[in-house]
């Protein structure tokens, strides 16, 4: 132990001294800072890799640990850490009472079996993975350890996600609204699997031009064949986050798909809203491109279409729509056009709401949320994907939208079984470690270690600084 303390101190006096000397060069502060980081991180790897070793042979030695735990053989163990792939060497130990077996040493660490990667570890390689691709994770998790695309895909699938949270005191607000769209991303094997998103928030807070939600909520994940389990999921938020009994209004705003209108059974209070991008996009669909020749005919149909809207009047909007189709002579264009009808028909409430309650409504920025939230990292680039990845990735992604930890997720994945004897063994090796160190934190005796050259440069910098 005084060995690697004296060594520890040797060091940071060699760094100081190299920090001084490398300002004056040319090389200046950026060069020193690279080779900072490669002495620290080496520095970190040596005092992981005695501690480690250190440890093992104070509970090798406690007289406690050999009244209960027969020690069997010694063995090498590697595992990855923040400072890269540690090799060390411990010892298997057979309890007298039980017969069971145990490393003493992975139970004083509380490091699970089998464990490859630290939780800090893959708590880094998830938040990088839910970023960025894969292959840059697993290369900057741990430092200068390249950590296999396969491995980074594994322990994203191992995760177990509860988007769920505790509310000490319930919030009051005249109107809650949910925006609710879906992502399309392709799988591995073919086919595409729809990750949804559920925004909540009860109010807008305005700074200039641009728009804040208040209050904002996420969920989301792949929810196929089980879409009640996510509308579940937003009604427990709501009813343990508000006071349901004084909320006016929950209006359900989105594309008008089924699956976001199941969330009106679910929600009391709800009100189905269509969003007016998708209404806008239908409209354009229908009356089809301007050209200058044909703007003003256009911007009448379009005129004519909206007062229909506003008036409540869908036979009117059938009507117009009839003659547009008149004039279209394409058979293909004109079955398109047939669709958007139906696919406003079938919206006349959302269509109808979005006119009736304007004034209570914000708008709907779905489209922005999903395109940030999820087509960022699962959509945008031609990847091919596992449906558990989607899952726990649209996840991750909302965790951090709502600002959470994603180290806890990580942690409760863990499954670290300790052994009630471990705590004695733990408290009696703590107190030998303590015995063993003959050193006072916080005093670095400059003067007396390093090289004649750093000690002597040393002397003239503390010189120089009590002159002046």
């Amino acid at each position: 132990m005084e060995n690697i303390l004296h060594d520890f101190e040797e060091k940071v006096i060699s760094l100081m001294t190299n920090f001084l000397k490398s300002s004056m060069e040319t090389g200046g502060l950026s060069d020193f800072t690279d080779n900072l980081l490669d002495k620290l991180m080496q520095l970190g790897y040596d005092l992981t890799k005695f501690s480690l070793e250190y440890a093992e042979d104070i509970i090798f030695k406690i007289k406690e640990r050999k009244q209960q735990f027969e020690s069997l053989e010694k063995d090498d163990r590697k595992i990855t850490t923040i400072f890269g792939e540690i090799n060390f060497k411990r010892r298997y130990y057979l309890d007298k009472e039980n017969n069971q077996r145990v490393y003493l040493l992975d139970e004083y660490f509380k490091i699970a079996p089998n464990e490859r990667l630290l939780e800090n570890v893959e708590t880094k390689l998830i938040e990088e993975a839910i970023q960025t691709n894969y292959e840059k994770a697993g290369k900057s998790a741990a430092y200068k350890t390249e950590i296999s695309k396969q491995t980074v895909m594994n322990k994203i699938s191992e995760l177990k996600i509860n988007l769920e949270e505790k509310v000490s005191t319930k919030k009051v607000a005249d109107n809650i609204y949910c925006i609710a769209d879906e992502d399309h991303v392709h799988l591995q094997k073919g086919g595409i699997e729809e990750p949804r998103l559920v925004v909540v928030y009860d109010s807008i807070m305005k700074n200039g031009k641009r728009t804040k939600l208040g209050n904002k909520k996420h969920f989301g994940g792949v929810y196929k064949g089980k879409i009640d389990d996510l509308w579940e999921e937003v009604l427990t938020y709501i009813d343990n986050t508000y006071e349901l009994d004084k909320v006016k209004h929950i209006y359900v705003l989105g594309d008008g798909a089924n699956w976001i209108k199941t969330g009106l059974e679910w929600l009391p209070k709800s009100i189905n809203v269509l969003d007016k991008f998708h209404l806008v996009k239908a409209i354009n669909g229908i009356v089809g491109k301007e050209t200058k020749d044909n703007m003003k005919e256009k911007s009448e149909y379009k005129r004519r279409i909206y007062k229909s809207f506003y008036d409540l009047d869908f036979k009117e909007t059938k009507e117009i729509v009839y003659e547009i189709l008149a004039e279209e002579m394409e058979e293909p264009t004109r079955r398109r056009k047939e669709k958007l009808l139906q696919y406003i028909l079938n919206n006349k409430e959302g269509i109808s709401n979005l006119y009736k309650y304007q004034k209570q409504l914000h708008g709907c920025s779905a489209e922005g949320h999903v395109s940030h939230l999820y087509s960022a990292r699962l959509s945008s680039r031609p990847l091919g994907w596992k449906t558990i990845n989607v899952n726990n990735v649209s996840k991750l992604r909302l965790v951090k939208a709502d600002k959470k930890d994603v180290k806890g997720i990580v942690h409760n994945k863990r499954k670290v079984i300790e052994f009630k004897e471990i705590e004695k063994i733990r408290h009696v090796a703590k107190e030998k470690i303590k015995e063993s160190i003959n050193f006072k934190v916080g005093i670095i005796p400059a003067m007396e270690f390093g090289t004649t050259e750093q000690r002597k440069f040393f002397k003239q910098l503390l010189e120089y600084k009590k002159a002046v």
